[in-house]
């Protein structure tokens, strides 16, 4: 009986040892998969990185060539905004100097039609004193004869008047 009991016990170490290689297989089999898994999403997050990279230098590329066309563009603006101060401040320059002149012909037709107007209202000045003169004077010489004959008459009442005496 003891090899008995010791087969039994040799059978159930066995068994155990099986369930446990049983579980060590399970366990071999999920670190496979596992294993596997890992591989597959390594060689994906390669395949990534590779694409990422592609993109990087593409947007790189695409970045450098809009750098490019940014700085061209300044450039050209910069050219463009130098013209057009050039043409306005030319413009300006030819409106300024138009302006003057301008001025200088409306303040030369205003002298002269001042002048106008000033000989034109001297001249009616003129005419209307020389008439005032005229007609002073004809009161005057009218007054002179009218003195005249007041002294005529005065005498001839003081004459007449002594003579009657």
């Amino acid at each position: 009986m003891a090899d008995l009991e010791k087969l039994d016990n040799a059978i159930k170490e066995l068994e155990k040892q099986s369930n446990d290689l049983k579980g060590f297989n399970a366990v071999y089999a999920e670190i496979a998969k596992l294993k596997q898994d890992i591989l597959e999403n390594l060689k994906l997050l390669k395949e990534n990185n590779e694409g990422l990279a592609d993109i990087s230098k593409e947007v790189e590329k695409r970045l450098d060539e809009s750098q490019k066309k940014i700085d061209e563009i300044y450039k050209d603006n910069k050219a463009f905004q130098k013209e057009l101060d050039a043409s306005i401040a030319s413009r300006l320059d030819k409106i300024k100097s138009d302006i003057q002149v301008e001025i200088r012909n409306e303040g030369t037709q205003i002298q002269r039609a001042f002048e106008t107007t000033l000989n034109s209202n001297f001249n009616q000045m003129e005419s209307k004193m020389k008439d005032a003169f005229e007609r002073q004077t004809k009161q005057l010489n009218s007054l002179k004869i009218f003195t005249f004959i007041l002294i005529a008459i005065s005498i001839g009442l003081a004459i007449g008047l002594f003579v009657i005496k």
